[in-house]
C-alpha cells in the first residue's frame, strides 16, 4: 500500500496490521507509551487490540484515535491487491455514508479529494460544516449576570458595593444587569474543539474556514471551559439544534484535548466497529434497493426467536437467542434471512464462493428457528473474485423442504454498492 499523503504527525495502518513498538516511535512504528495508550484504548473497546512483547496488533476497528502528539488512523482492507491508502479511507466514508447506526456521517461526502485527506481532517472538515450551519441559523445567546463599573446606571445599582469601595466616586456607578450574550457554554466547547484542531489542519481550505469559524466565536472566551461543563451539558429547546456540532465537538476534544474529555460521554477516538458498520450500511443499502415493493420490510438484528429451549424441573423457558442481521418479511411472513460477515470470503477452482462452516452452521440454525428456506450471506467483494460466480448451497430438511443459501458479494469499492455476486430476494419465488 502506499504511504498516504498525512503529515507526520499522522501515522496511519491497516486493520489486522501488526504496528512494531521501537524505543523513539521512528517511522511507522509506535514508542512504548503510545502502545500502552492503545492497549488502554482496548480495554474499553474490546477486540481494538492486542499488545505483544514488541509489536501491537490492530483487529476489527478502524477510524482514529489520539496517541499524544500523534494520531493513529486505521483503515479497513479486504481486497489483498495493492490497494492505495485513498481507495481504503474511500471504502470506509462509503460505509459510513450509508449507515443507519451513525447519524452524523449519514450522507458524508465520499469525493477523490476528501480521500486524499487523512480521516482526521476529513472529520474535522465535517465538524466545520455542523459549525458553520449553526452560524446561519445564528447563535445561541442567553442572558448571563454581569457586574461592570459604570458611567450611567444599567440594571440596578449594587449599593453595598457603590457606598463601600466607589462612595468617593459618585462618577462610577457599580452596576449589577443581564446581558445577552453567546459567551455561554454551547459556543465554548465549539469555539474550544476548533481552536484545538488547528495544530493538525494541513489543507489551505481547511484553514480558511478555521479563520472564519474563530472570527465568528469571537466574543466567546474558551478559556473558561471546564471538562465538568461538558459532563453537565443537557439538550434544552433551545438547544437541541446544537447537538450534531456538540457531539462532534465531544469527539474532536476527547481525540485532541483528552484534559478536557467529558466523562462517559466520550469514546477514545473515532472509532467503528467494522462488522457493526458493514451490517449497518449493507441493511441500509437493501432497504434502499427494495423500496416500493409492497408489503416488503428489512428488519436489522431481530431477537425474535430462540434457537432452543431450557428444561429444568417444571421450568420451561427459551434459551439461546437468536440475531440474524437482516430479515426479509412480507406481509410480516419471514421470507429470508441475511447475515453479513466483514472478512474475505474466496473461491475454490470451479469458481464457487466457500463460506466457513462456522458460517453454514449458523446459518442453519437461523433457517431451523424462524422456519425461513431462502438464506444469504453477504461479504465484502475483492477483486480476486472477478472470475467468481453465484454460489448456492443446499443445507438438510427444515419442515420437510431444504433452504437454499446464497453467497453473495457487495462491492465496497464501488460508490453505488452494488452486488457484484448474488441478488436481493425480490423475486416472486421468494415471497
Amino acid at each position: 500500500m502506499s504511504k498516504p499523503l498525512a503529515p507526520d504527525r499522522v501515522l496511519t495502518a491497516l486493520e489486522h496490521q501488526p504496528l512494531p513498538i521501537t524505543p523513539d516511535g521512528a517511522g511507522w512504528s509506535l514508542t512504548p507509551a503510545e502502545a500502552e495508550r492503545l492497549a488502554q484504548i482496548s480495554e474499553v473497546r474490546p477486540g481494538f487490540c492486542e499488545l505483544g512483547a514488541h509489536h501491537v496488533k490492530l483487529a476489527q476497528y478502524c477510524g482514529v484515535v489520539g496517541l499524544g502528539d500523534r494520531v493513529l488512523e486505521v483503515l479497513p482492507k479486504v481486497d489483498d491487491a495493492a490497494t492505495s491508502a485513498e481507495d481504503c479511507r474511500g471504502v470506509l466514508l462509503r460505509l459510513l455514508s450509508r449507515t443507519e447506526r451513525f447519524a452524523h456521517f449519514r450522507h458524508q461526502a465520499t469525493g477523490q479529494h476528501l480521500r486524499r485527506m487523512p480521516l482526521l481532517e476529513v472529520f474535522i472538515a465535517a465538524f466545520f460544516d455542523s459549525v458553520a450551519s449553526l452560524a446561519r441559523g445564528g447563535l445561541l445567546r442567553q442572558y448571563q449576570e454581569q457586574d461592570d463599573v459604570l458611567q450611567v446606571v444599567r440594571g440596578r445599582i449594587d449599593l453595598s458595593r457603590q457606598f463601600g469601595t466607589h462612595a468617593n466616586r459618585p462618577d462610577r456607578l457599580t452596576c449589577h444587569f443581564d446581558e445577552l450574550t453567546a459567551d455561554n457554554v454551547w459556543n465554548r466547547t465549539l469555539k474550544k474543539a476548533i481552536r484545538c484542531t488547528r495544530a493538525w489542519i494541513r489543507r489551505a481550505d481547511l484553514h480558511r474556514r478555521w479563520v472564519e469559524l474563530m472570527g465568528l466565536l469571537d466574543e466567546v472566551d474558551d478559556t473558561r471551559l471546564a471538562g465538568a461543563e461538558l459532563e453537565r451539558l443537557q439538550f434544552n429547546r433551545q438547544a437541541e439544534r446544537y447537538r450534531t456540532a456538540v457531539d462532534w465537538a465531544r469527539w474532536i476534544l476527547a481525540l485532541l484535548a483528552p484534559s478536557l474529555r467529558a466523562g462517559g460521554h466520550q469514546a477514545p477516538g473515532l472509532l467503528f466497529d467494522m462488522n457493526k458498520l458493514f451490517e449497518s450500511a449493507v441493511a441500509s443499502e437493501a432497504r434502499q434497493q427494495l423500496r416500493g415493493i409492497p408489503g416488503l420490510s428489512v428488519n436489522s438484528q431481530d431477537t425474535s426467536r430462540f434457537l432452543g429451549t431450557l428444561v429444568s424441573g417444571e421450568r420451561v423457558e427459551p434459551a439461546f437467542q437468536l440475531r440474524p442481521d437482516l430479515v426479509f418479511r412480507h406481509n410480516d411472513v419471514v421470507i429470508a434471512i441475511a447475515d453479513t460477515k466483514w472478512k474475505r470470503v474466496d473461491a475454490d477452482k470451479r469458481g464457487h464462493l466457500m463460506p466457513s462452516g462456522a458460517d453454514l452452521y449458523q446459518m442453519h440454525a437461523y433457517a431451523s428457528a424462524f422456519a425461513c428456506h431462502e438464506l444469504q450471506l453477504i461479504y465484502p467483494w475483492h477483486a480476486a473474485l472477478s472470475r467468481a460466480q453465484p454460489s448456492e448451497i443446499r443445507l438438510p430438511d427444515v419442515q420437510g423442504r431444504a433452504p437454499v443459501l446464497r453467497v453473495n458479494c457487495i462491492d465496497v469499492y464501488d460508490d453505488e454498492m452494488k452486488l457484484n455476486i448474488g441478488r436481493w430476494p425480490r423475486t416472486a419465488s421468494c415471497i
